[in-house]
């Protein structure tokens, strides 16, 4: 059912993408729509309305709206990152410039809010989770950036920074489709917390895939965090554990600009073993993927309906989505 609801995004996009004025400033918009995606978030709002009023299209511009937002952060994100790649194409600022990629991604923030004032449902409830969800996205990449120059970083930090930069949007997007369906507040708090749990079980899953990938995963160079000394949930683990003498070693391995890229994340992960930490990233997955279920289940539609978003967790944890 998800794939159907991508369906219904992708040619959602492609008709705002072609309405689009044919000016230069618009080429970087329509290009990272077309460089597609997974469309869960907004696959997700279009779900969350079905659930309660089995009329998914309440919620298109809403889930259009957050889709857009999505790729506005990631255009930025590109940017603070210096990533050259998206979606294994070049990044917005990488084929453009980085003057044109802010202004880009400004204009498409702009024309987010402008989908939103247009909706239906105008809904001031649903203005106010966006614009909140957009504050704390900025906050959570804000946190990003903070924590590669610090070397202090509690789990507590990880966790805050990941569920404002990525878990909160999804939430959004659930809680978004929820109202717009008729869920009571109780329900549309559900899938909110389903969406945090579930966004912060993701992440830590994409933390261990960049070290520990699976035959299905390709795009990236493995151990890319450590090399970039990202502040991963393997890399807090580690230095919460480790011993002070192994700390300095780690500290100067992930400083040291002479050995390359591939020895040092040789000589991390031989620490992550030393250490057993793989077991504690997956035991902290583990912990809040349960907890997101744990909502669902205390969600008031019908055991199909639950099996439903159960599926598609699972699929999404997978990366069969």
């Amino acid at each position: 059912m998800l794939l159907h609801y991508k369906k219904i995004i992708d040619k959602e996009l492609k008709f705002f993408s072609q309405k689009l004025p044919p000016l230069p400033i618009y080429e970087p918009i329509k290009y990272i729509i077309n460089l597609g995606g997974k469309r869960f978030r907004p696959s997700l709002t279009l779900l969350s309305t079905d659930l309660f009023c089995e009329k998914p299209l309440l919620s298109i511009n809403e889930a259009i709206a957050i889709e857009l937002f999505h790729n506005f952060t990631l255009i930025h994100d590109d940017i603070m990152d210096h990533a050259p790649l998206r979606r294994n194409q070049q990044s917005v600022h990488n084929k453009w410039n980085i003057n044109n990629a802010i202004l880009s991604g400004d204009l498409l923030y702009a024309l987010v809010n402008k989908l939103l004032s247009t909706s239906s449902s105008q809904s001031p409830e649903i203005h106010e989770l966006f614009q909140q969800t957009a504050i704390e996205v900025c906050e959570g990449q804000s946190l990003d950036m903070e924590f590669e120059n610090k070397n202090d970083i509690s789990l507590t930090d990880y966790v805050k920074m990941i569920q404002l930069k990525t878990s909160v949007l999804v939430a959004c997007a659930l809680k978004i489709g929820a109202i717009i369906g008729g869920a009571d507040s109780k329900d549309a708090n559900l899938l909110y917390n389903y969406g945090l749990n579930l966004g912060t079980a993701f992440q830590i899953h994409d933390d261990i895939l960049d070290v520990y990938p699976n035959e299905d995963y390709f795009g990236k160079q493995v151990g890319g965090d450590i090399i970039e000394k990202k502040k991963t949930i393997l890399l807090v683990e580690l230095l919460k554990n480790s011993s002070s003498e192994d700390k300095k070693i780690i500290y100067q391995t992930l400083e040291d600009k002479v050995i390359n890229g591939n020895s040092k994340v040789y000589k991390i992960k031989e620490y992550y073993k030393k250490y057993n930490i793989l077991k504690l990233a997956v035991q902290s997955k583990d912990e809040y993927y349960e907890k997101a279920i744990d909502c669902v289940n205390q969600i008031s539609i019908s055991e199909d309906k639950k099996n439903l978003i159960k599926e598609f967790s699972l699929a999404l944890m997978q990366r069969k989505f």
